[in-house]
């Protein structure tokens, strides 16, 4: 697949390796209208950053990083000209955004994407949509734009997401993030230029109160999964997938094992594809043979 035309300037890249305020391309997998994303938005203006939600019209999760091909429908709301809801997969939203919906010669300095309503955790992040549309602008814009994905589990799960209590937790979260950006932004940056601009940082919170976090850790994805599926036959020739939640034991320096223990947890995810451990020696000696 050839690159999207990236309208990201070097000058606007630049501007993550500074202090000053950023222009965000927010979005998630959860919808341009969900509590985690709106949360997070208020919480970036408030910082003075500039902020354009170009995130999917439905809920589109565990779409990873499924591209949309064919004729898209955006929809520019009418109150609020930053926000756009796209008939697409998250990642699509992103490209689009980047390469369509921005002024030209513009673009965004940083990918956001969350908060997404629960965990992204181990091996799950494969699917995950909310981490699909950040990798999405490091290996299809060209210049690639880092980012950062955002997840926390709700903190009053038997509550709707959109309770006062919960959206309470996920306005509390929006503010840590934005203090974790702040902390974080130039270390995608070298001699003011931006160096890791393929990498996306996961983050996860616990269902627990900011305040009670026990820190922000940086830890190693993990490689298990509390997630399981099965398939119900429904009648004819359909089934139904059914997910369900369990306990998956990880390794102790991963970010489930970080999770269970309070602590918000930070992953850096590349969008380079090469397994740089592989035994490349013995690989190459059995394809000699054949």
């Amino acid at each position: 697949m050839a690159a999207a035309g990236g309208l990201a300037t070097l000058a606007g890249i630049a501007a993550l390796c500074g202090a000053g305020p950023l222009d965000i391309l927010l979005t998630n997998d959860d919808g341009a209208t969900a509590t985690g994303i709106r949360a997070l938005r208020a919480q970036l203006l408030a910082a003075g950053h500039r902020v354009t939600i170009a995130a999917p019209d439905h809920n589109a999760s565990g779409s990873s990083m499924s591209f949309t091909w064919g004729t898209v429908r955006v929809t520019r709301d009418p109150d609020d000209l930053a926000v756009f809801s796209v008939g697409a997969s998250p990642a699509t939203a992103v490209v689009l955004a980047a390469t369509a919906l921005y002024p030209p010669g513009r673009g965004p300095d940083l990918v956001i994407s969350g908060i997404n309503q629960g965990p992204n955790s181990g091996s799950v992040l494969m699917l995950s949509g909310t981490l699909g549309a950040a990798l999405a602008a490091t290996v299809l814009l060209v210049p690639p734009v880092p980012g950062l994905a955002v997840s926390a589990a709700r903190l009053h799960p038997a509550e709707p997401v959109d309770s006062p209590a919960n959206r309470a937790h996920f306005d509390a979260v929006g503010a840590h993030v934005v203090r974790l950006l702040e902390g974080t932004r130039g270390w995608f940056c070298r001699d003011g230029e931006v160096t890791r601009s393929r990498t996306v940082l996961n983050v996860n919170y616990p269902a627990r109160a900011v305040p009670e976090l026990r820190g922000t850790v940086l830890v190693r994805q993990g490689a298990t999964s509390d997630l399981r599926i099965t398939f119900t036959a429904t009648g004819g020739d359909e089934y139904r997938a059914q997910p369900a939640r369990g306990h998956a034991a990880d390794r102790r320096d991963s970010d489930n094992q970080w999770l269970e223990q309070g602590y918000a947890t930070v992953t850096p995810v590349s969008g380079e594809l090469n397994d740089e451990d592989a035994p490349r020696t013995s690989l190459s000696r059995r394809l000699r043979r054949l």
